[in-house]
């Protein structure tokens, strides 16, 4: 048993232990290699990403706890205290970047709206202090010189704080973007940037661009430096000229012959190769009485697969035209066959299930209008229109590519900036004072909601895509999502152009 100055020894030695050091002793430091009392590196070791352009450098900032008294450290107004230590490796001499000296350095919140400088750095480790920032971007650039009041040079190593993850991915890019970072590669022209260099040997020869902006308007650098994971794209053949849709009425046993092909459109001046069916954009108005069964032979002549997928339509299974789900993908080359049967009226329409940010945004997809045995239905009108409402990405090049591989905005597809009513951009309609005209809509925008409006006209909305409405409305717009359908009456009751 230990005498009575062991015991006190003992005793001393574990009291000169605070808390906070028998921890450390016990888990090390955030950095280092996992252990199983070691403390988070998810949490407290932030990795920094290299950006565009700056190769082998890396690096990576301890977030640390300041001792204090309530465990935490707290600055007054309630905000945790962080302790910075930096490790740098594989930077190259500030010179090798540019007309620079010196790395530095930078805090900032997400937003951006206060940069703090931390000092200069450089490969291996430094103690850069102490910050009271909940949430912060992290910022390594090279400068002309340790003491600029903000960053002004070239971004080398970025990072951001485990509290801003729940943010929008795109803020550190637009927030880094606003302090100069040079584009990775390219040159700007007003239908956005265009990657130098050799373009994949599976590309066609074409080069990603940015979003078209308006001239005198940029986006930030950031921004304009992201390019999609996938190989630009878009259909080049020689093709003939789009013609006008047309009408097809369809008696119960008949039979439509469908082509998927390749057209030319001429949109703005620009010469563009699209997809129709029949050669015509959009696809042929399919009319049809309710209970009508008709047969219809897909024959597919595009450069790659796809179907028909009857939007709406109550059918059976094996005819919905999902590929590897209700039916193979249809070859370049191949056919298949739909039999459908129509057993509600109101307004369809029909599209492929195969990449409809490809096939759909290149124009491949009309309506079905589907009306009672007895004519009925809607009420009364002078006169109907059936309008297809689509957008279409064009720059200053022509219509900007899109991904071979995998789609590059978004599974359906991307906004465009060009607007299109059945497949034209200059849509005209001449209406007699005091005509009420029904319009059937449809947007088969891939990703864009409208709000449509006749300003001017007085406009009733009467039914969906189904059928009508048991109570009509009198609105000022009707919002439609992609894919959904309208009906409204319009009234034009003053002479004059009205704006859709």
């Amino acid at each position: 048993m230990p005498s009575r100055h062991h015991r006190r020894l003992l005793l001393a030695l574990v009291l000169s232990m605070t808390p906070s050091a028998t921890l450390a002793a016990a888990q090390g430091r955030p950095c280092d290699a996992p252990s199983p009392l070691g403390p988070s590196r998810d949490l407290y070791c932030l990795e920094l990403v290299a950006a565009p352009g700056i190769a082998g450098a890396s690096g990576r900032v301890e977030l640390g706890h300041p001792g204090g008294p309530f465990t935490v450290a707290v600055a007054p107004d309630g905000r945790p205290r962080t302790r910075l230590v930096l490790s740098l490796a594989g930077l190259p001499s500030p010179a090798a970047l540019g007309d620079y000296r010196t790395y530095v350095a930078w805090v900032a919140p997400p937003t951006m709206n206060s940069i703090v400088r931390l000092g200069p750095v450089g490969n291996g480790s430094s103690s850069l202090g102490t910050i009271d920032l909940e949430k912060f971007t992290f910022l390594v650039t090279a400068e002309r010189g340790a003491r600029v009041g903000e960053p002004t040079g070239r971004l080398v190593l970025r990072g951001q704080s485990p509290g801003t993850r729940l943010f929008p991915p795109d803020l550190l890019q637009f927030s880094i973007g606003s302090m100069g970072q040079p584009p990775r590669g390219g040159h700007h022209d007003h239908g956005g940037m265009h990657q130098d260099g050799a373009p994949p040997a599976d590309s066609g020869g074409l080069g990603w661009t940015g979003v078209p902006m308006p001239r005198g308007l940029t986006m930030l650098p950031a921004e304009m430096a992201l390019a999609p994971d996938a190989s630009p794209w878009l259909p080049s053949a020689d093709a003939p000229a789009a013609r006008p849709r047309e009408l097809v009425r369809l008696r119960s046993g008949d039979t439509l012959r469908l082509e998927a092909g390749l057209v030319r459109r001429t949109i703005d001046g620009r010469s563009l190769t699209m997809f129709a069916f029949n050669g015509q954009q959009p696809g042929p108005l399919i009319e049809v009485v309710r209970g009508a069964e008709v047969t219809v032979v897909l024959t597919n002549r595009l450069p790659l697969p796809t179907t028909i997928h009857w939007h709406g339509i109550r059918l059976d299974n094996p005819n919905d035209g999902t590929p590897d789900l209700t039916q193979p993908a249809v070859p370049p080359g191949g056919a298949f066959t739909y039999r459908l049967r129509f057993p509600d009226a109101g307004i369809y329409w029909y599209h492929p299930h195969v990449r409809e940010d490809v096939q759909q945004e290149l124009g491949l997809y009309g309506n079905l209008l589907v009306r009672p045995p007895d004519g009925s239905g809607y009420g009364p009108a002078n006169r109907e229109e059936v309008l297809m409402l689509d957008d279409l990405l064009v720059g200053d090049a022509g219509m900007v590519p899109l991904g071979r591989e995998t789609p590059t905005h978004a599974l359906m597809g991307r906004f465009g900036n060009r607007f299109l009513v059945n497949g034209e951009p200059g849509y005209r309609l001449s209406v007699r004072r005091g005509e009420v005209v029904r319009f059937f809509l449809t947007n088969a925008a891939n990703a864009r909601t409208l709000n449509l409006s006749f300003p001017g006209a007085r406009m009733k909305v009467v039914a969906s895509d189904v059928g009508s409405y048991q109570r009509e409305a009198w609105v000022e717009s009707v919002v439609i999502l992609p894919t959904e359908r309208y009906v409204v009456h319009v009234r034009f009751d003053r002479p004059g152009r009205v704006a859709l």
